[in-house]
């Protein structure tokens, strides 16, 4: 694709895909599993199997967010930033919220093609960072935003004036994302890399999820590691590497999902 960032898409369809065909009492998306084909192959190649886990493992986590959210809310919207291939509409499956799926023009038309919306879900095509899509959206009811493998890719200033806009705009709002330190970037932009020139560097991480809620105004809900249920339900399957991986990560808080209230302050 012609936008960089667009082309790291297929990364995390191929970590969903792993993870249902080999640990589906981890996470399961029998929808991501029917889209296998449609990778090209060099993203099916390369991965191992820590990090696939670290790919899933952030949807294994926001979609508790979100099943969580709907219940709380009832009738909400739940709004991917960056969605992608992403496919939790079919895994939560809640016709209480309205999904919507939000990403590039180019990724949008690619998403039509090879995956058909369902009657509660609605894509948009459009920027993250301009506010003109909002008017495509129910703004009064409560919402939740998701940016799953998609914030790292801008720099601090835009986050904090993003968040800035949904702050402004959805009065009733939640953000749940993923976010790893300043090493944790410097290694996930290698692994990226052996993507091929084509792949978009990484450039946001938070070092301290208080302080980073502070600076935007907002109210720190939670800040989880990634792999707490995954070492509890996957550590006597997986092999030494990811074991010792994921008890890295999670001991020194390199990788966390950060859920933030908006207008909670």
């Amino acid at each position: 694709m012609e936008n960089k960032i667009a082309n790291t898409l297929f990364i995390p369809l191929v970590a969903r895909i792993f993870a249902a065909e080999h640990f589906s009492e981890y996470f399961d998306d029998k929808t991501a599993v029917q889209l296998k084909d449609k990778i090209p192959q060099k993203f099916l190649k390369i991965s191992s199997e820590y990090e696939i886990i670290a790919s899933a493992a952030r949807y294994h986590i926001s979609d508790k967010i979100i099943q969580q959210f709907i219940a709380k809310n009832g009738e909400c919207n739940i709004i991917n930033l960056g969605a992608g291939l992403e496919t939790v509409a079919f895994r939560i499956n809640n016709a209480n919220a309205v999904f919507y799926q939000m990403d590039l023009p180019e990724v949008i038309f690619l998403r039509q093609e090879v995956l058909s919306a369902k009657n509660n879900e609605i894509f948009i095509s459009g920027s993250l960072l301009e506010t003109n899509w909002y008017a495509q959206v129910d703004t009064q009811k409560p919402t939740l935003f998701v940016a799953n493998g998609v914030l790292m890719y801008f720099h601090e200033a835009e986050i904090l004036h993003l968040i800035a806009n949904l702050k402004k705009h959805f009065p009733k709002s939640e953000l749940a994302f993923d976010a790893t330190t300043k090493f944790g970037i410097q290694c996930a932009n290698f692994y990226v890399s052996r993507f091929g020139d084509e792949m978009a560097k990484m450039y946001f991480y938070i070092q301290n999820p208080v302080q980073f809620a502070q600076k935007t105004q907002t109210q720190l809900l939670n800040a989880q590691t990634f792999f707490t249920d995954a070492r509890r339900i996957l550590g006597h399957r997986v092999n030494w590497v990811s074991k010792l991986n994921m008890w890295f990560v999670d001991t020194f808080h390199l990788s966390n999902i950060i859920h933030l209230s908006l207008n909670g302050v």
